[in-house]
């Protein structure tokens, strides 16, 4: 059987700002409240994890994550409303995409 895969790297002037790893850095934070937290849920280590998230501010138009850092009670990380809408739309294009994709593989292996 043939099969087609597709994953979606949005980018800004050759940069990719969101893909599939960035997207689900995003989606633990959200859940967490928690750079660090999300960090250790995929397995990545803080630095790198700071490194994504300074990408992505720093290539999109708007920051996607506020960050504080740590003191009397701790830091913390927290989606934009920038961020939220961009995930929103990525998720979008990624169904769309994952519908296309899976029409093609049908159509290959009739």
């Amino acid at each position: 059987m043939i099969e087609v895969e597709a994953q979606i790297s949005i980018k800004r002037d050759g940069v990719a700002f969101l893909n599939p790893v960035k997207t689900a850095l995003l989606k633990e934070i959200v859940q967490s409240g928690s750079l660090s937290a999300a960090a250790k849920k995929l397995n990545v280590s803080y630095q790198h994890a700071w490194t994504m998230i300074n990408e992505m501010n720093r290539t999109a138009p708007e920051p996607l994550v506020v960050k504080q850092r740590g003191g009397a009670n701790g830091g913390g990380a927290e989606i934009s409303e920038y961020g939220k809408r961009i995930m929103k739309e990525y998720q979008l294009i990624n169904e769309t995409v994952s519908k296309m994709v899976g029409q093609i593989n049908v159509e290959i292996n009739l």
